[in-house]
């Protein structure tokens, strides 16, 4: 008989999941009905389009023309500052943008909604697991609506950016480097190429610290089952590093400066570009002695350096974006438990404080500073450097440095 309940019991589960998937994709399947976007996924669904049914290279300037036609029903402007919709993309990013191609697009774009918020939910829940942060049911289930919900992944759900996918990715190594899934945690790695300008610091970094561990597991991943799927992509289109350049080259031309460090000294234009060097060399300077610092360290540190890193690497990129920040989400998870850790109840209650503030806080600098449908510069600098604020007051209680023989003989001693 409970064998039997137990089965019944799978059933529904199964089905209620179901269910729920259904109804989440029905719902953006309205939403993308009634409102036309998410031009971010737009431009990648026309290139693996044209790609699949015309046989046409998705970093063709048709491609990139037919997009423009969809989102403005006319030629971009570059003039204006319009976007011109390049694919721009590595071409091993196909393994997940194709399958989307084969429907058209207000299914695919649902799809996509449907599979960015799944994403979403398991960042969520990696990053606790990395922070190892014990959560009761309730507190995770407000955690997670407030998460889901604030600025930063709405707005890369809407837009439909590749990002969520990336950041999974990144955080997916992170965790299978805890677990020593070391040759899973290389070819996950190597996937985060797939949008090269999150992860430009951090993956020699990452195959840095496996070196200094002797973790040779990590390199087979990375350039065994990285290099198999980059081997693939040459076999289809052979000059596709060369044909993405191109388009890449094409930015400057039509786009704005979005790294985080240039706005900021962009605050005092007189000296701007001399602050620029100094904002710049000072951040990677700094990296490159925690990176030293944590050469050969445990996994604590690694991690830390990690969260770091990712950060760090946010705000010296070029070409960055709001939607990139979701990557930290493992150390605001990491620094809310430290402060529960260290001050109990009151660290508690500032965990809310924190969040709401946080989250009624950017979704109000957005709406305060919107231009028509462009979010401000602005919105590129209060998060990253309050997180960073976070890591750097957490760094003592996370990294702990090795006791001196004084201070083991004195703890035997007690």
């Amino acid at each position: 008989m409970t064998r039997n309940r137990s089965l019944v019991f799978e059933i529904l589960l199964v089905l209620g999941i179901l269910s729920a998937l259904v109804g989440l994709y029905r719902t953006n399947y309205l939403y993308a009905q009634q409102q036309p976007g998410g031009n971010d996924f737009l431009a990648r669904w026309m290139g693996a389009r044209y790609w699949l049914i015309e046989g046409i290279s998705p970093y063709d300037e048709r491609v990139s023309l037919a997009t423009q036609i969809v989102i403005y029903g006319r030629p971009a402007d570059k003039m204006k500052g319009e976007d011109i919709a390049h694919f721009v993309y590595p071409l091993p990013v196909m393994i997940f943008i194709a399958p989307f191609a084969l429907f058209e697009y207000t299914v695919a774009r649902a799809l996509w909604m449907t599979l960015l918020e799944l994403c979403m939910v398991a960042i969520i829940f990696l990053s606790l697991r990395l922070a190892e942060w014990q959560v009761s049911p309730l507190k995770l289930s407000i955690l997670a609506l407030f998460l889901l919900l604030g600025y930063y992944s709405f707005r890369s759900i809407i837009l439909g950016q590749f990002a969520v996918i990336n950041a999974l990715l990144t955080i997916a190594f992170l965790f299978a480097i805890r677990r020593k899934n070391d040759f899973l945690a290389g070819f996950l790695l190597s996937l985060t190429l797939c949008k090269p300008q999150m992860v430009f610091l951090f993956v020699p970094f990452g195959l840095l610290w496996a070196y200094s561990q002797r973790r040779w597991d990590v390199f087979g991943g990375f350039f065994g089952g990285g290099g198999v799927v980059l081997a693939v992509s040459l076999m289809f289109i052979p000059d596709w590093p060369l044909q993405m350049l191109r388009q890449i080259l094409d930015y400057p031309t039509y786009t704005g400066e979005s790294s985080p460090l240039t706005i900021l000294a962009g605050l005092t234009p007189g000296i701007k570009r001399q602050l620029e060097w100094i904002l710049y060399g000072g951040f990677i300077g700094y990296l490159l002695v925690e990176w030293g610092i944590g050469w050969k360290k445990e996994y604590p540190h690694f991690l830390w350096v990690s969260l770091l890193t990712l950060l760090i690497n946010a705000l010296v990129a070029y070409r960055s974006a709001t939607t990139h920040y979701i990557l930290f989400y493992p150390a605001m998870m990491l620094i809310f438990r430290i402060l529960e850790e260290r001050w109990k109840r009151f660290g508690r209650w500032l965990v809310w404080v924190f969040l709401l503030i946080w989250f009624i806080g950017s979704w109000w600098l957005f709406l305060a500073t919107v231009q028509g449908n462009q979010e401000s510069s602005l919105m590129f600098l209060p998060f990253p450097f309050l997180v960073l604020l976070g890591l750097w007051w957490i760094r003592w209680w996370q990294v702990r440095p090795p006791l001196t023989v004084l201070q083991v003989i004195r703890n035997r001693i007690e």
